[in-house]
């Protein structure tokens, strides 16, 4: 994926591409436009210049459907549609006219890798906790085998264990081609990105592979960053 973007006043001038089997965190403060990135990549927003190209076509010479099947997103207050876990898990694979059979064989190993309890299938959206949610939203886009996966704040939620066994579940090449997330635990992303994207004020600061980021530095511009937005927001609140 390769991506030239602007949208209006949260991202301006953005250039990159993915590879295949490309780890990819995008870090930066909040409001830095990370989340807003995310939409673009999976064209819930569209950019007002620019284009983003998918295998080497641009994302709006796809179907929007199609390419959200290849190009999944699971964002951080992921939405079960009013189902149950289990309809919502089998959502995808019904809509593709999978029996019930099927669809339930075939979610069963997911389950498993993503350690969603047999007790969780019945229950409701709102019998779940933030964290929980999310977890079966990303089991959801994964059992659909997409191409791409793009993750807002996927550990935010978690507890510590959980969230190593995501990350060390999403490191394996062979289960998805390529991950986007976004995150501010930085400390995870030390030791699971292959590549890390920084944002500030909707622009791109570094796009580095990992072992070529000053993690320290890294870490001081963001909380920096950070200060400095609460700051101008303190200034200009009104008393």
């Amino acid at each position: 994926m390769r991506a030239g973007v602007g949208i209006g006043l949260l991202l301006d001038r953005l250039s990159f591409a993915i590879a295949p089997k490309t780890r990819l965190a995008i870090v930066g403060p909040s409001g830095a436009g990370k989340t807003s990135l995310l939409r673009l990549m999976n064209r819930l927003s569209d950019p007002t210049s620019g284009q983003i190209n998918y295998r080497q076509r641009p994302l709006t010479q796809y179907p929007v459907m199609d390419l959200r099947r290849q190009i999944g997103l699971v964002m951080q207050d992921s939405k079960l549609l009013g189902q149950s876990v289990e309809d919502t898990l089998c959502y995808p694979a019904r809509l593709q006219g999978k029996s019930v059979a099927t669809t339930r064989r075939v979610l069963q190993p997911w389950l498993e890798r993503l350690k969603i309890p047999q007790d969780w299938l019945n229950r409701q959206a709102t019998e779940l906790s933030v964290g929980q949610r999310q977890r079966v939203a990303i089991a959801r886009t994964l059992a659909t085998e997409p191409d791409i996966v793009l993750l807002d704040e996927p550990t935010a939620a978690q507890d510590m264990g959980y969230a190593q066994h995501l990350l060390t579940y999403l490191a394996n090449p062979e289960t998805v081609s390529a991950v986007v997330m976004v995150n501010h635990q930085l400390e995870l992303m030390e030791h699971w990105a292959t590549h890390v994207l920084h944002l500030q004020n909707g622009k791109l600061v570094n796009y580095q592979p990992t072992d070529q980021v000053d993690w320290g530095h890294l870490k001081q511009a963001i909380v920096d960053a950070q200060k400095d937005d609460n700051w101008h927001d303190d200034w200009d609140e009104t008393p």
